[in-house]
């Protein structure tokens, strides 16, 4: 346990700052999946308002230093690939 009380508010602070990224990090993989579900399926407006809602919750999660912009770029690069494959 923490001595001091820098620590504990390090320790609080930390938790607050997991919760934060892992939110992030789950909602840009569940954007991600919907638009591979969406480009299985075939329906082009579909996999076009998932695509836009996946670039945005990927650029949130590089924004806030979830992940790096290179794998955020990567990511968006892979996605837009698939989704004119379905096309």
């Amino acid at each position: 346990m923490p001595q001091t009380q820098s620590r504990r508010k390090d320790i609080r602070k930390a938790e607050k700052h997991r919760a934060r990224n892992r939110a992030l990090k789950v909602t840009a993989k569940k954007a991600e999946r919907a638009v591979l579900a969406a480009a299985e399926e075939g329906d082009s407006e579909q996999v076009d308002s998932a695509l836009s809602a996946a670039y945005k919750a990927i650029d949130k999660a590089a924004k806030a230093g979830v992940i790096h912009p290179n794998t955020a770029a990567r990511r968006k690069s892979r996605l837009a690939r698939e989704a004119t494959a379905a096309q």
